[in-house]
């Protein structure tokens, strides 16, 4: 079993929070609730760099709710790449990992968005699931009138209770072994009624070769 639960330095996130702003909706089955971009990066010896654009795939046993789908979103802006509070992330999940030095990530940005006055909304609508990795990384971002959106994590899919439950503030961080454990999050639901609530983060995933 492997879970690491932490947090970046202090204003960490703050160079990066506007750039959840500029998130579209997914053109998916998911575009009702999740904004989100999506690139494969490299890291060598600490510096990041944007691989060339792939679609996203993830087969069906996987993914119960969108899988054998191959969806394509825009790549994580040239700002973002560029800040301290994006290579940070990415180098605190290289060490928690031990990638080599040399390595690939894949980086989901995403806004869940709660919508006022409707129901709650999922944050992980396939359910319990491992991604088909070795590692997996949920770093919250930003957090805007809602409740829920806790992280769960599983010793096994068939339990009952899960192992913990996080509720991830800005500049937090949980990092799980994809192969041992599994994970979902809780619904979320807005507060003020008046206003949309929302649960920025990243997922990044790699596995060790």
């Amino acid at each position: 079993m492997f879970l690491h639960a932490g947090a970046l330095a202090d204003g960490a996130v703050d160079s990066i929070q506007a750039d959840f702003d500029k998130l579209k909706p997914s053109a998916y089955k998911d575009g009702a609730f999740r904004y989100r971009k999506y690139s494969k990066v490299r890291l060598d010896d600490g510096a990041v760099s944007l691989l060339p654009s792939e679609a996203f795939v993830q087969t069906g046993d996987i993914n119960r709710f969108q899988g054998d789908v191959a969806r394509t979103y825009d790549d994580l802006s040239g700002e973002l790449l560029n800040s301290q509070g994006f290579q940070s992330i990415c180098a605190e999940f290289a060490t928690v990992c031990k990638l080599p030095a040399q390595s690939t990530m894949e980086v989901h940005q995403m806004r869940i968005i709660a919508q006022a006055g409707t129901d709650s909304v999922e944050a992980a609508p396939e359910g319990i699931h491992q991604d088909g990795f070795d590692f997996v990384g949920v770093f919250t971002i930003a957090r805007h009138n809602h409740t829920g959106g806790e992280l769960l994590v599983w010793r096994s899919q068939h339990d009952d209770s899960p192992l913990t439950r996080l509720n991830l503030i800005a500049g937090e961080f949980c990092i799980v072994n994809d192969k041992s454990l599994w994970h979902s999050a809780s619904s979320l639901s807005a507060i003020n009624g008046d206003d949309v609530g929302y649960w920025d983060l990243f997922v990044l995933t790699a596995s060790s070769s």
